[in-house]
């Protein structure tokens, strides 16, 4: 392997590592910014639901950036939107909180909608291996944030600003890596065709059943994930355990996103179709909720590993079928664009409509049936895309 293609794979792991702590690490920090900030514990919940706006507003233009300025660049341009972000979030005020939350996103949302492009291009031989990579270590990282999140606010005495803003210790070096590789590229110095995606494919993504396919299957995937990620705890509340349990279960339900999100990629690449892991997926996730509708201690844990196993499977894959599905990199980019945009419109929505059929009818029983629905028609309107063949 070439010191280029071996300075592109450890900046791609590197970059899905730090897709996730900017966020994962906030929600542990919420009691502490409420006593210092003054701002209610609704209010800075909204910090979550704001980023997922930004990534479904902003998903679907990255694509078109990337073609004018290139594709590496375009990576350059989202770390340093990161950095400005988290400096801003955290060296000002209130107002700054959400102001750097937002430029926050839109960087972040460049890394997520470009990974796949950048595995076209770059190893478009070895797709589920690298898709499996990156993947885990963004889902690992994620969870590294949300674990470390209180032991640093304690080693910054208490000020939970000062702990987000460590996180930019981390991305400094990261920026430094992709600007060696920008540099670097002769198809940067040289500003050949080669240094920018390819210009935009004559497809139109949404007359296309296929990308239209992978955008629902998206869609519906992180709907059901977030929704379950705000309501799980609750559930095990409602069923008489205690608010550490509720937060075990969710613990366990991110832990077992690794796994599948490792070996389903790997599996998935071999097979000429991948519509079975479609099916497997959807079905995990039905049976995972069903699960919910239980009081027995067992039968939740069961519920939390199957739900986290079909969240890393149907999202590896999802990341994965947006390269399998097409030629150029800019097709891989805009599909993920628009799949994203859907997505997270989608993710943003689901807690909030989760909340209001269990206040509605006052069963969290019904909330679940809805979520239920939900993985039929993941399976359902997903399955084109799992079938082989190119949207370009």
């Amino acid at each position: 392997m070439k010191k280029q293609t071996r300075l592109i794979l450890l900046g791609i792991f590197l970059l899905a590592a730090i897709l996730r702590i900017p966020l994962t690490s906030v929600g542990p920090l919420l009691p502490r910014l409420n006593q210092t900030t003054g701002l209610s514990m609704t209010t800075l919940s909204q910090l979550t639901s704001i980023s997922l706006l930004v990534f479904a507003f902003t998903s679907i233009i990255v694509a078109r950036i990337a073609t004018k300025i290139g594709l590496n660049l375009s990576i350059v341009v989202s770390i340093i939107l990161m950095l400005i972000g988290i400096f801003i979030r955290s060296f000002t005020n209130n107002f700054g909180l959400f102001l750097g939350t937002i430029i926050l996103a839109v960087g972040i949302c460049f890394g997520n909608v470009l990974l796949p492009a950048l595995t076209k291009r770059y190893f478009p031989q070895h797709v589920g291996k690298i898709t499996s990579g990156y993947t885990i270590t963004m889902n690992f990282m994620g969870a590294v944030g949300s674990s470390l999140a209180i032991p640093i606010l304690e080693k910054v005495n208490n000020l939970p600003l000062i702990a987000l803003a460590t996180v930019g210790i981390i991305i400094i070096p990261i920026l430094f890596l992709w600007l060696l590789i920008y540099f670097s590229s002769p198809s940067q110095q040289s500003a050949s065709t080669n240094s920018k995606i390819a210009a935009p494919a004559p497809t139109n993504l949404y007359r296309s059943k296929t990308a239209l396919s992978l955008a629902t299957f998206m869609g519906i995937q992180s709907l059901i994930f977030y929704t379950c990620v705000a309501w799980l705890p609750n559930i095990i509340d409602q069923k008489g355990y205690s608010p550490a349990t509720g937060g075990f279960m969710l613990g366990l339900l991110q832990l077992m996103i690794l796994p599948a999100s490792f070996l389903v990629p790997m599996l998935a690449e071999k097979m000429h179709s991948q519509s079975i892991f479609i099916i497997i997926a959807g079905s995990t996730f039905i049976v995972g909720i069903t699960l919910l509708l239980s009081s027995n201690y067992i039968i939740l844990l069961l519920a939390s590993i199957l739900i986290g196993l079909a969240t890393g499977a149907s999202f590896s894959l999802c990341l994965m079928l947006f390269t399998l599905r097409t030629k150029q990199n800019e097709t891989a980019a805009s599909l993920s664009g628009m799949s994203q945009t859907i997505g997270y419109t989608l993710a943003a929505l689901g807690p909030t409509i989760f909340g209001l059929i269990a206040t509605h009818t006052n069963s969290i029983g019904w909330a679940l049936l809805f979520l239920i629905i939900l993985g039929f028609l993941m399976i359902i309107l997903g399955f084109q895309a799992g079938r082989p063949g190119t949207i370009d």
